[in-house]
């Protein structure tokens, strides 16, 4: 079972918004930038350039443990969109670190988009 529809970033207008005017957290493996969407449920978009791997199997496994990460995580995320940006540091990297630089990152844009977390 994949991410729902309604909890996809699609339209590279939208994508470009939250880059611009959204807010920014990152660590040494990731970047995650947000904006409040005015929706209930958080909306998710993932940048994964060929520059963090020119392996397309290393991407793809990139972007589902962000994707797992998401939607475990996503209750605190409502009315959120979310762009994850991946850096070339987050290849080499086990995936339970991967999830724990998720997981602290997800409180940090929450926090710093000032969006109301959910119960």
């Amino acid at each position: 079972m994949g991410l729902p529809r309604s909890h996809r970033l699609r339209s590279a207008r939208a994508i470009r918004a939250v880059l611009k005017q959204g807010q920014r957290v990152s660590d040494n493996l990731l970047t995650v930038h947000a904006r409040v969407n005015g929706l209930p449920q958080p909306r998710l978009a993932l940048a994964v350039s060929r520059k963090v791997s020119p392996k397309a199997v290393v991407r793809n496994r990139l972007k589902r443990l962000i994707r797992e990460s998401f939607r475990h995580g996503q209750g605190g995320l409502a009315g959120l969109d979310v762009v994850v940006v991946p850096r070339p540091a987050a290849v080499g990297v086990d995936p339970t670190q991967l999830r724990n630089s998720l997981e602290s990152l997800w409180p940090a844009i929450r926090k710093r988009c000032n969006a109301p977390s959910s119960p």
